[in-house]
């Protein structure tokens, strides 16, 4: 057994290095090489993850850090992304119908308080957003922001926001 695979067992226990051969396998084959500078940054980073591996308490963090010793060990190129982070958002709500159930539901949440936001502000007499910021005690430009829909605001600002308009917080909740 190499030293690295002794570390892993140790820091990682018997049954996850056992579960994981890919991560076993590439432990004894860096060992076996002779170790350019780069190896042996990969190794001091193995051994680092294997300490923390140990004292992670959280599984999906355990997870995380164990994909990321099979990623390192196994020591193949990161293929970057090629595409944009909006072209991904849309790939993966036509991909994953629960992406895109919780992409509907947020929006029609958001519509749902900017009615009921638009509505109050107009019972209360406040025609532009500096009298909504100046009776709230937020910015201009928050109110700009909050008002574009582009942040639900929370439950501190509700409460600041219901004062201003007079009414009870829960108006304003969708």
């Amino acid at each position: 057994m190499s030293v690295l695979e002794i570390v892993a067992e140790k820091h990682g226990g018997q049954r996850t290095l056992q579960a994981h051969p890919n991560l076993r396998a590439a432990l004894k084959r860096i060992e076996s090489s002779t170790a350019p500078e780069s190896d042996r940054e990969r190794i001091a980073a193995i051994v680092e993850l294997c300490f923390e591996f140990e004292r992670e308490t959280d599984p999906d963090e355990k997870k995380d850090i164990l994909r990321t010793l099979e990623e390192i060990s196994a020591n193949k190129p990161l293929e970057i992304p090629s595409q944009t982070i909006k072209d991904w958002e849309v790939d993966l709500k036509a991909n994953d119908s629960n992406c895109a159930k919780a992409d509907v539901a947020a929006t029609e949440k958001t519509e749902a308080f900017l009615k009921k936001y638009f509505s109050l502000r107009a019972k209360a007499g406040l025609a532009a957003q500096a009298d909504v910021a100046r009776k709230s005690g937020r910015s201009r430009s928050y109110v700009a922001v909050v008002e574009s829909g582009e942040h639900l605001p929370q439950q501190r600002t509700l409460q600041k926001l219901s004062v201003a308009f007079g009414v009870d917080v829960t108006d304003l909740i969708p």
